[in-house]
């Protein structure tokens, strides 16, 4: 470390002679402050077994190529950005070079496990009983082929020549009713050293996203159906085995995800505030004709407690409804005002979010519960109806909503509950 510090002071005596430039600063500042299951204290380290502790992450406005290579970059962004762990001397060091940084946001999954399912990520309802504390087998054949929600929305067919990018924490690759439909599979995964060698989903949560977009039975016929089966999936692991996704892991994972064919990019992961690298990785996927869907967030009932990348006005949020159509309580609302026109931090569509089944990353089935699982209903519906373009199928997706829960522009559904006619 004292080399590295050295390194970087004679760095800073070069760079006041021949004046490194620093870029122009972002428009949309990250919040150094978390929420409560959405993001870690102060970009602080989590640690357990499986952590080195480390200093926080940041984003870093410089195309040095010496600084780069001197400080490590997780991630190199366009725009000159790069990002890599800094100590605050680090970080005293780099303002006196007159180059600005920016604390890179840590997101969290935003599905919870049901109630006595016997699988649990750590954001479970406090109610949920004990036996929610150690995983128990589920049986290796759904209860229904065709769950409530994929019914609901009027899926289980089409998607064919459409690519819908899953940026979650990975698949089970040789899952039988998914295993047909995975055209890539990567990860951009850099601060959980445990994940970082594969796209294999060790979580779970990912591969439940996975098969409510295009799961399709399998070989046998006798696995279970998403809203579009003859979707193509495009898995980019973005969120680590515990449920945490880096802002900067989550940008390379859009930008991937747009150069490399993708026609919708569906994102259950989310924080009270934004990230200005997503948000800028946003701007260029819909720049290049990309859908984008993400979740509203578990944070409800309060008014305006829509998450981000979700609440970002270029993104379709889903809040979660139930089978009756009802609102649970803990899904998210916007600040919708009723105009029928998504502006930032509002709810788009309601889909459905409570006692979703789908695979699992055993090879099996179980069932989740959130704003993350109606992400994946809209997500694949989107495949599904695919007007040949992102505008026009957003704006489809919009005529063809159901008005629920409350009369007109909602903050819990906004359009309504679509579905295919």
């Amino acid at each position: 470390m004292r080399a590295k510090l050295y390194s970087m002071v004679a760095i800073l005596i070069i760079t006041l002679v021949v004046s490194v430039t620093a870029t122009p600063p972002m428009t949309i500042p990250t919040s150094d402050t978390a929420k409560e299951n959405a993001m870690a204290p102060d970009n602080s380290p989590v640690i357990d077994e499986n952590w080195v502790l480390t200093p926080g992450p940041y984003y870093v406005d410089s195309d040095n190529p010496t600084l780069r290579a001197l400080l490590g970059a997780n991630q190199i962004l366009p725009g000159g950005v790069f990002s890599t762990e800094l100590t605050k001397t680090e970080l005293k060091l780099l303002k006196a070079m007159g180059i600005k940084t920016e604390p890179v946001a840590i997101f969290q999954i935003r599905g919870r496990p049901v109630c006595g399912d016997g699988v649990c990520q750590g954001s479970e309802p406090k109610t949920c009983p004990e036996d929610c504390q150690s995983e128990q087998p589920e049986p290796c054949f759904p209860s229904t082929q065709k769950p409530w929600g994929v019914v609901k929305v009027n899926g289980s067919s089409g998607g064919a020549g459409v690519t819908v990018a899953v940026l979650d924490t990975g698949v089970d690759t040789d899952h039988p009713d998914l295993v047909g439909n995975i055209k890539d599979c990567l990860t951009e995964v850099t601060h959980f050293k445990p994940d970082m060698g594969s796209c294999e989903d060790k979580n779970g949560h990912g591969t439940h996203v996975a098969g409510t977009v295009a799961a399709d039975a399998g070989s046998s016929g006798l696995g279970i159906y998403g809203v579009a089966p003859e979707a193509s999936l495009m898995v980019v692991k973005v969120c680590d085995k515990r449920g945490f996704c880096y802002g900067d892991d989550a940008a390379a994972g859009i930008y991937y995800a747009a150069d490399n064919g993708a026609n919708i990019i569906s994102m259950s992961f989310g924080g009270n505030s934004p990230d200005s690298r997503i948000i800028a990785a946003i701007d260029y996927a819909v720049s290049k004709g990309v859908l984008v869907v993400a979740a509203a967030g578990n944070d409800g009932p309060s008014y305006g407690s829509i998450d981000y990348p979700g609440a970002y006005h270029k993104v379709i949020a889903a809040g979660a409804i139930d089978v009756s159509e009802a609102v649970p309580d803990w899904s998210s609302r916007g600040v919708n005002d009723g105009d029928f026109v998504i502006e930032e931090k509002e709810v788009e569509f309601g889909a459905p979010g409570v006692s979703v089944e789908s695979t699992y990353n055993d090879g099996c089935y179980t069932h989740f519960s959130g704003t993350s699982m109606a992400t994946p209903h809209v997500s694949g519906l989107a495949a599904k109806l695919w007007q040949g373009n992102a505008a026009d199928t957003r704006s489809y997706l919009q005529s063809v909503a159901r008005d629920i829960w409350t009369a007109g522009d909602d903050t819990a559904t906004g359009f309504g509950l679509p579905a295919a006619p």
